[in-house]
This record gives structure tokens, sequence and C-alpha cells, in this order.
């Protein structure tokens, strides 16, 4: 599970991202993280990513964080290969007067999907470099110039993707629903585009919408492209989160762990799968203590920390309405027990949760339980039913009454006309 691997295995964590999607994560975690080894491992693995690429800057930056952090352990601090800086720095500067130089060309033909290849050539330049908002600016000119509706729907997920790795979430979804509207997309894209809505409405608190998209993304199609994004397991750790902070049971039932689709997320993230199931079935103590253990991992997780107080506050309170749903009254006591807390810690929530008007509910602080607010609601519909039910069977028994006499004065009528 993503959340986990932070922790437990951080190669394998970064394993399931893209080059560049991967050096982000690292070097959040690498700039969040209060743990000096985790910090040191996370670094050191971003500088072996990063040579992967010709991002020459980020290396440096990271070798001198970690100088920073090894000082007087020269032995563990690995050598900065400033042949590789310098090669890449000159390999770079041929490459953009290249690009650039057959961008005049093409410009020159007006051929557009030759200008296009040309904007996307310095586009993936840039990206390589780690200047993702050059590399937008680059792609953001060429889509004047896109003919193709697959060309529309290629440079729109280029756009989302840099905005990712930039977390810009704001436009995300402008570029989504255009990619939404391209025509003749096929299953993979649309997961795509699901995902794309998820990450939105989920790093813009509605975790409802967010629910439902990432509900509907299938894992197989996000691809290696989508990667530097989200993996399945984020999709799951995600999307199980957001549901339980604005779903009821039902609706987490049927949306998640019913769902086919869905359930092929869950399998690659069993922790989160548990975690949805023991709230589905009650179990609000042990899926409350499990969330309570990933609560730190989850705040290094770039796109999930600034929402992860939010969400747990929510599933925590979505599980104490439910709890008391079907209920007239109960003790106090026996929700502190269902919550893993004591018995003035429950009773502040549900102060809390009745001010806010989420729990229809009064306190009994003496005998210390809960009651309905509508208990006395209930009492009086059901009287009323039973005074309604007991007119309509003094009308009916009236009726037959009446009926009974007016057969009976048509007989006697009969009668006489016979006579």
């Amino acid at each position: 599970m993503a959340a986990s691997l932070l922790t437990e295995d951080l190669e394998a964590y970064s394993g399931q991202y893209g080059t560049h999607g991967a050096i982000q994560r690292l070097q959040f975690i690498a700039s969040q993280t209060s743990k000096a080894n985790l910090k040191i491992d996370a670094l050191k693995l971003c500088l072996d990513l990063l040579k992967r690429t010709t991002n020459c800057k980020g290396y440096t930056e990271a070798h001198n964080c970690l100088k920073e952090l090894l000082e007087g352990n020269d032995a563990a601090l690995p050598i900065y290969d400033q042949v590789w800086v310098d090669a890449t720095q000159k390999q770079n500067g041929i490459l953009k007067e290249l690009y650039e130089q057959d961008l005049s060309q093409a410009r020159a033909s007006q051929m557009k999907e030759n200008i296009r290849g040309c904007y996307h050539q310095l586009t993936n330049l840039c990206l390589e470099q780690g200047d993702y908002a050059a590399a937008e600016k680059y792609l953001a000119k060429s889509r004047e110039f896109c003919v193709e509706p697959q060309a529309v729907f290629a440079t729109c997920m280029t756009i989302i993707r840099l905005r990712a790795l930039q977390r810009q979430y704001s436009d995300i979804q402008n570029f989504t629903s255009k990619a939404h509207h391209t025509p003749f997309k096929d299953d993979s894209s649309q997961s795509k585009i699901f995902a794309a809505y998820g990450l939105y409405n989920m790093a813009t608190g509605k975790y409802r919408d967010a629910a439902t998209s990432f509900s509907q993304v299938k894992p197989q199609d996000l691809g290696t492209a989508f990667s530097d994004l989200l993996s399945p397991q984020d999709v799951a750790l995600y999307g199980v989160l957001c549901a339980l902070g604005s779903l009821d049971r039902a609706e987490v039932q049927q949306k998640l762990l019913d769902s086919q689709t869905f359930r092929e997320c869950l399998d690659m993230a069993p922790q989160i799968r548990d975690l949805a199931v023991d709230f589905c079935n009650c179990r609000y103590a042990a899926c409350l203590s499990s969330l309570g253990k990933l609560q730190e991992p989850l705040s290094l997780d770039v796109h999930l920390h600034g929402q992860v107080a939010n969400l747990c506050e929510q599933i925590r309170n979505k599980g104490i309405v439910q709890y008391f749903a079907p209920f007239m009254s109960v003790s106090l006591h026996r929700m502190a027990e269902a919550f893993n807390t004591d018995v003035e810690s429950i009773q502040r929530e549900v102060a809390k949760l009745i001010g806010q008007r989420q729990l229809d509910a009064k306190i009994d602080s003496h005998r210390k339980i809960l009651h309905a607010s509508h208990a006395d609601h209930r009492r009086a519909t059901y009287q009323n039913a039973l005074r309604v039910s007991g007119d309509f069977l003094d009308s009916t028994h009236a009726l037959i009454l009446r009926m009974n006499l007016l057969k009976h004065d048509f007989g006697v009528h009969l009668v006489r006309q016979k006579k």
C-alpha cells in the first residue's frame, strides 16, 4: 500500500511512479519529514533518479541538501558528478538551439503538424530539465496547431501532468473537461479523465465528487504515461478516504467494495481495503485505529497531505453519526467503547456535532445518555397513525351500517310493490 511504503520501503514506494513523479514525491518527503534517516534516504534516491533526467539544477540542490545533513560524515555522502553536470548542461544548450531552428523552419513551411511537433520537442526538453513552467508555455503555444482530436487529448493530459507536478490544481478541471469532450476516446482515455477529475476534486475538498470519480478508474487503463500523477494504489487510497469522509456505509459498499472495477485497485492496497470493510461493518474502533496509524505517513503524500487532517476528522464524525442513526437513545459509555475513547471525549465530540447540526440529538449529562431529538416526533407520528386508523375504522363501520339500512329499506319497498 502506498502510504505504508513511505517508512517500510522507500525504493518500492518511488518505484510505483514515473521518473518525474517519483522525484516530486521524494523531494516532498525530504522537505516534510522530521526523521533524519528518511530524509537522507529520500535525497539519495532522488539523486539517482535526477541523473536519469537532464535536471542539473535539481541534482545540485539535492546534493547540497544531502551535504548539509551529512556534515562531518563525508564517507556517506555520494560523490558530486561534475562531469555529468557539465556534459548535460552542454547537451541541453545544443538541443535547445537545434529545436528552435526546427521550429523556425516549421513556421516558415506553415505546416501545423510540424509546428506542433517542434513545440512538443521543446516541451519535453524543458520537462526533462525540471523546468515545468517553461514546458507548459511551449505546450500552450502548441495548442493552436492541434488538428486531430488525439493531439488535443494528448496536449490536455500533458498540461494536467505538468500542473500536478507543480501542485497547481485549480486549472486541472478545465483541461480535464476539454479532454472529456474530445471525440473518439477509448476506455483507457476515460479512466485517465476520471483519475484527473478525482485528483482535482480531492485537492479542492470536494470529497464526494472525488470518491465518485476515483471509483470509475480502471487501474490497467492508467498506463505508464499517467504514472507521474497517480498509481493504482493511490487511486485506492484517495478513493477510499474520500468515500469514508463523504458517503454513507451503503454507498461505500456499493460504489467501492461491490464494484468490480474498483476492487482491482483495492486488491493492490489490502490495508486500505480492510479500512473500508471495517467501516462498512460498523467496526469503527478498528477502522479509526488503523487510520490513526496511517495519519503520519499520509501527511507525506504530495497530493493528499493538505487534506489529511480534515478527512480524518470527517471520517470519524461520519462514523459517530452513522453509529447513532438507528437508536432512539444510546449510552455514551457504549459509544466511547465503540470509538476507542473515554466518555468525556466522546461527549465533547457529540456536543460539537450537535452544534454543527450534523447530529439531531440531546445529551443527558447526568446519566451520560444521548437521546434522539426526534424521538418525541416519532411517538407523536405513531399516535397520530393510530388515531387516523381508528377514525377510518369508525367511518367504515358507519358506512357499513348505512348500507345495511339502505338494503333493508330497499327490501321493504320491493315487498310493498309486490303486494
